[in-house]
């Protein structure tokens, strides 16, 4: 199984993001996404060796791009990483019924802990 990760952003805390995931799955298969059109096209593939999506939202706009994009992420296990914790930000994000919201202020304090968490219950055969 793997993670799939979406992130417009590459350098800063995008980079930081991804050494992060890269450390908690180690083990597992990653795919790496960087524009909206790329991701979208691997969504329109099947996705039964998927076991997570990490989806990072550098901005409002990235989040409402990801919102866009629910319907296609099925039944995907999320994990959402938000530019702020405002109301109206976790209200958008909570569309997409997450597993686990994160914020690029706090610095991922709990994302690799979480991360490896799920890989380890999600990547049994049920």
């Amino acid at each position: 199984m793997g993670l799939i990760l979406y992130s417009r952003e590459t350098k800063g805390s995008g980079k930081h993001l991804l050494k992060i995931i890269q450390e908690a799955v180690r083990g597992y298969r990653l795919e790496k996404y960087a524009s909206i059109e790329d991701f979208t096209e691997r969504l329109n593939q099947p996705l039964m060796d998927v076991s997570v999506a990490v989806l990072y939202a550098a901005t409002r706009s990235d989040l409402m791009d990801i919102i866009f994009l629910g319907d296609l992420l099925g039944e995907i296990r999320t994990v959402l990483v938000l530019p702020d914790s405002q109301p109206e930000t976790l209200k958008k994000a909570h569309i997409l019924r997450p597993r686990f919201i994160a914020t690029s202020q706090n610095d991922f304090k709990h994302l690799a802990s979480v991360l490896k968490r799920m890989m380890v219950l999600y990547d049994k055969p049920h």
